[in-house]
């Protein structure tokens, strides 16, 4: 299958794109600048927020059968314009690239957290959505796009990920930063009492999920996460035990906004209607992140 993949070069489309070529599928996509990227069969280069961006694919490119838009501005500032740039124009534009080219399939990458604040557990598809940032707000904007472009015949899954770990994480995430203590040895310090528990699914899985949609023509909205939700506290204790590291776990004298709040994630949709089975635990996670940090320190 010839595959169009936004985003490759973040953590979530670095692991589709590798899943997919290595599965025999043909992944083109765009690039602000080209770069490689493992798995990525044809670059070319196009900004997803600028309004020649559909023109610039069609000139580049030859059709595609489906799209995996991953593509989107992380910003934590709510005025940063980036966010409606890419997230929403961007996501429009990979609607009308998707009725252009007559794409049978397309796969958005949303975001568990544009529910807002977690009201019912588990928490499904059917939770009530209040974003609480820009950026959130941004992507359930883009599921309602998505859904558009089932009228234009086109089958339109989103999959709503919780907290992306595994392979690539950011240096900045919790996980990646109590990797690094541990591994250096260093004291893993918790804010408040470490009650938050958050869902970590690794990216190893969402391309599996994503494979999953594409192979079954997948429709509809589907939670992507782990099997279980861990504190941040755990995840300090897992940490340390895992990589069998000598640091202890403080308590950093801070409180955290969020204390006590859990995403438990239900993922009994994805199950039943994709086969959806993570394969990849945390603490495979945890050795991912700890190989990659073993490889920069090294470099």
């Amino acid at each position: 299958m010839r595959i169009f993949l936004t985003g490759a070069t973040g953590q979530v489309g670095r692991a589709i794109s590798a899943l997919l070529a290595d599965h025999g599928h043909q992944v083109a996509g765009p690039s602000r600048h080209f770069r490689p990227v493992p798995g990525l069969y044809e670059q070319v280069e196009a900004y997803l927020g600028s309004a020649d961006f559909v023109d610039l694919i069609g000139k580049g490119l030859q059709p595609c059968e489906a799209i995996v838009h991953t593509a989107a501005s992380l910003s934590h500032d709510n005025y940063d314009p980036s966010i409606s740039l890419t997230n929403c124009l961007g996501t429009q534009q990979i609607i009308k690239l998707a009725q252009i080219w007559g794409a049978a399939q397309l796969v958005y990458i949303s975001s568990v957290p544009v529910i807002g604040c977690p009201l019912q557990h588990p928490i499904t598809e059917d939770h009530p959505t209040q974003p609480a940032t820009a950026y959130h707000a941004s992507k359930l904007y883009g599921e309602h796009l998505v859904r558009l472009a089932e009228g234009n015949g086109c089958r339109a899954a989103s999959l709503r990920l919780t907290s992306p770990s595994g392979p690539g994480t950011p240096e900045n995430r919790i996980l990646a930063v109590f990797v690094r203590r541990g591994m250096a040895g260093e004291p893993l310090r918790v804010l408040g009492r470490g009650t938050r528990q958050q869902n970590y699914v690794d990216v190893r899985d969402v391309a599996i999920a994503v494979e999953s949609c594409l192979t079954k023509n997948a429709s509809g909205l589907y939670n992507i996460a782990a099997v279980d939700s861990i504190s941040n506290y755990e995840l300090a204790r897992t940490c340390v035990d895992e990589l069998r590291s000598s640091a202890r776990v403080e308590f950093a004298g801070k409180p955290d906004a969020e204390e006590g709040t859990v995403w438990d994630v239900s993922v009994s949709k994805a199950a039943q209607d994709l086969g959806y089975r993570p394969q990849f635990a945390i603490r495979d996670s945890i050795r991912a992140i700890a190989l990659e940090q073993s490889h920069r320190n090294h470099q």
